[in-house]
């Protein structure tokens, strides 16, 4: 999501005024509502007016397809947040269902990163300059890398299991 005070629109789909079509790929997104204020902010700049009512049908429309249940796990797993867009009534077990998701897409990420981090380290490491005591310290960099990638790996198997009892309980497969 852009921040507040940058353009989310261009001069062009500002002219253009599709404010149904803005609203759908909003939705779509699960964007909430405040970001045709943003929209607003960003068309003011070249003196054109949104079309709320159109916006938000466009939304709506959006939301209805954003909001299935199936699409909270494609959403987390691709590290997208879940603004709270979707009705009351499926809320709850579409933001159960987007963190579990999002705890894997989050694990994953940190193995990548720790994996990364090791790899240097082991290559830092082989660097025939280092003193005894530089080889000390990455000794034990080491050691704490591995052990947090140790973690973070049961932390996925974790989350894995999770996902797959959610994805059993909705799908209805064993």
């Amino acid at each position: 999501m852009l921040n507040s005070g940058c353009a989310t629109l261009s001069r062009e789909d500002c002219l253009r005024g599709d404010w149904f079509g803005v609203g759908l790929r909003d939705g779509l997104g699960g964007e909430t509502g405040q970001r045709l204020a943003d929209h607003a902010e960003a068309c003011r700049e070249y003196g054109i007016a949104v079309d709320q009512p159109a916006y938000f049908a466009g939304r709506e429309q959006g939301l209805a397809d954003y909001c299935r249940l199936d699409n909270a796990f494609t959403e987390g797993l691709n590290g997208r947040q879940y603004r709270h867009v979707c009705p009351p009534a499926i809320d709850g077990q579409f933001a159960r269902y987007h963190a579990v998701a999002y705890a894997v897409y989050e694990d994953r990420n940190e193995l990548e990163r720790l994996q990364s981090d090791l790899s240097g380290k082991e290559s830092h490491l082989r660097d025939s300059k280092l003193t005894d005591k530089e080889r000390d310290r990455l000794r034990s960099e080491l050691r704490d890398l591995d052990r947090r990638y140790d973690h973070r790996r049961q932390d996925l198997y974790f989350h894995e299991r999770q996902l797959d009892d959610l994805r059993r309980e909705f799908f209805g497969y064993r």
